[in-house]
Order: structure tokens, then C-alpha cells, then sequence
């Protein structure tokens, strides 16, 4: 069976090795390491790329490229990512919001050690019953502070291992690191609305896309508000599927940001109008910009959604 934190320590390891060149810094906190990536540290596009594949478990590279369409008269980088396995690095490694315990230490919280720490109630378990054994585990952490005693110790006891073989990464929400990582989250964004309306995921063969990275912002609010934006308006998600054409048409055209009744509006406003409540927004505006389904059975390209230049225009000049 394939080890997701086999794969993804080694990547981390890497990092820890040699952090200056990664442009980190790596503490030790309860036996455990911390490895700041855009907290006290400024991260950068090298480790923003080894963050990212770890959260696809260690099983895919991701690439840069250019976003296709100028925004505000910018051509912006964009992250190019590919998931051969794509519930399990989706749902089992990259989502996040991973919450411990309510009304405790509730960060947003992701990868792949989460598949050691399967929790009754998790809804980690509505997509796969897998279970990683290995030793060693790496979570990220997006917060923007280097975490206490007491918050290291909820996650060490929350995967149940040898604190020295838990890697923590840190990249606060204006880092470099949070922009692609987030961005690269544009699959996750489509896989969770397949599901939720009723897709059988078992038929998903691969999934491949892009979504271009925002300009970075300090202000945690703006920042919080633009790597939204990015996949609500300026992501593209391919899943290469194997059904009957009828079972895509029965979805294509619900699982698309534009049919959220807050559609066109920033997410920062949207956030704020929600009482800053992740949970209150409407379901389908955590949504990707564009779809495309490819049926191999078949060979029919299906398609949905697409690019608000406007909107991104707007969030990337917002600066209050």
C-alpha cells in the first residue's frame, strides 16, 4: 500500500537539511520539528513547491507556468498541479480545515498526517476509509505566528507518534508558501463538489489543472480573501472520469462557482458579510472557477464555469 507520509517526509526532510536554501527555519518544539515557512521566515517559490507535493502525498510534482489571461493589464505566475490519485491525495492529504477538537486549538489545518490520526467523525471518512501506518507524519499548519508548547503537543497526541518524527510546516496566509499551496487546492475545490452532488468518485481516473497565484498580502484579512478569490475565479480543474455520460451531465453544471448566490463578489466581503464564519458561506462558493470532465468511455469533453478577470482585478488591488 502506498504510504502518503513515506513520500511526503522525505520531501520535508529535505527542507530540514538544509533550510537556509529553502529560505526557512526549522525549530524544535516538544521533540517535534516546526518548520517556518512564511511565518518569521520568508519562504519562497522552491519551498512553496515542496510544500504543495507534500500535500498531494509525495505522488505528483507541480510545475509554474503563466496564467493565461491578463488580470488588471498582469500577466500573474500560475501553479500547474496533476493528481494521478486523486481522492486520496485530494481528501486525505490537501483539504484542510482538519479540526482537532471544537472550541480548542482549530487552525487551518492539512496533510498528510491526518490519514494517522483517522478520528471518529472525521469527515475525512465520507471519502475513504484509507489509513496510513507509517512512522513518521508532516501537517501544515496556515497561521500566523510559530505555534506554542500546548498547540504542538494537541497535534503530536492528535497522530500518536514519536514527537521527532512529526514534521510541522508554518506558512502564514501572506506568504508566498500559503499563495501556491492554496491555489494548488483548485482540485480538492472540484473534487468535494462532486461529491456533495452525488458524482461517484470511484470513477475518477486523474485530475489535472491550474490556478493562478495571487499577488502576496501581510494583511492576513486581504490575503485570506485573495487565495479564495484565485479559486473561485481563476482556476480550472480537468478530472479525466470513466461512467455514462449521463452521470457527468447530471452534475457539470452544478459544481461551478457562478452558481453560488454570492457569485461575483470578493471573497473577503463575502466572508465578512458571514459574520467571518467560514461555515455560514453558501456551500457553492467554496466552488472552482471552471471545470472540464473528460469521459474516456466515451470520449466527450464536458465544461463549465469560468474566468472573472473583473473580480480578481479588484481583489488584487484591494489593499483595506
Amino acid at each position: 500500500m502506498i504510504s502518503v507520509n513515506e513520500k511526503s517526509v522525505r520531501i520535508a526532510e529535505q527542507i530540514v537539511a538544509d533550510p537556509e536554501a529553502y529560505k526557512a527555519k526549522v525549530h524544535r518544539i516538544r521533540g517535534a520539528y516546526i518548520i517556518d515557512c512564511g511565518v518569521e521566515a520568508d519562504g519562497g517559490w522552491e519551498s512553496a513547491r515542496m510544500v504543495t507535493e507534500i500535500l498531494f502525498g509525495g505522488l505528483n510534482q507541480i510545475s509554474y507556468g503563466i496564467f493565461p489571461e491578463r488580470i488588471g493589464n498582469v500577466y500573474y505566475n500560475c501553479v500547474n498541479v496533476f493528481s494521478d490519485y486523486t481522492v486520496l491525495q485530494q481528501a486525505a492529504c490537501n483539504i484542510s480545515g482538519w479540526e482537532l477538537r471544537p472550541g480548542k486549538y482549530a487552525p487551518v489545518l492539512a496533510g498528510p498526517g491526518r490519514t494517522l490520526a483517522r478520528k471518529p467523525g472525521d469527515w475525512l471518512e465520507v471519502y475513504s476509509d484509507y489509513q496510513d501506518r507509517y512512522t513518521k507524519a508532516v501537517l501544515t499548519v496556515e497561521k500566523g505566528s510559530i505555534m506554542s508548547e500546548d498547540e504542538v503537543q494537541d497535534l503530536i497526541d492528535a497522530v500518536g507518534i514519536d514527537p521527532q518524527n512529526l514534521y510541522i510546516i508554518l506558512a502564514a496566509s501572506g506568504s508566498t508558501v500559503c499563495s501556491v499551496e492554496v491555489a494548488a487546492r483548485i482540485l480538492e475545490q472540484t473534487l468535494h463538489r462532486l461529491r456533495e452532488e452525488g458524482f461517484n468518485l470511484d470513477s475518477i481516473v486523474e485530475a489535472h489543472g491550474f490556478c493562478v497565484i495571487p499577488p502576496v498580502a501581510k494583511d492576513d484579512l486581504i490575503a485570506m480573501g485573495r487565495v479564495n478569490d484565485v479559486l473561485m475565479y481563476g482556476g480550472q480543474s480537468t478530472y479525466t472520469v470513466d461512467c455514462e455520460d449521463s452521470e457527468i451531465e447530471a452534475v457539470i453544471d452544478k459544481i461551478t462557482c457562478d452558481k453560488s448566490p454570492v457569485y461575483g463578489t470578493m471573497f473577503k466581503e463575502i466572508y465578512q458579510q458571514y459574520g467571518c464564519d467560514f461555515y455560514q458561506v453558501p456551500m457553492q462558493t467554496y466552488s472552482p472557477a471552471k471545470v472540464v470532465i473528460i469521459n474516456q468511455r466515451t470520449g466527450r469533453v464536458f465544461t463549465a464555469g469560468e474566468f472573472n478577470l473583473e473580480v480578481l482585478a479588484q481583489s488584487f488591488s484591494c489593499t483595506k
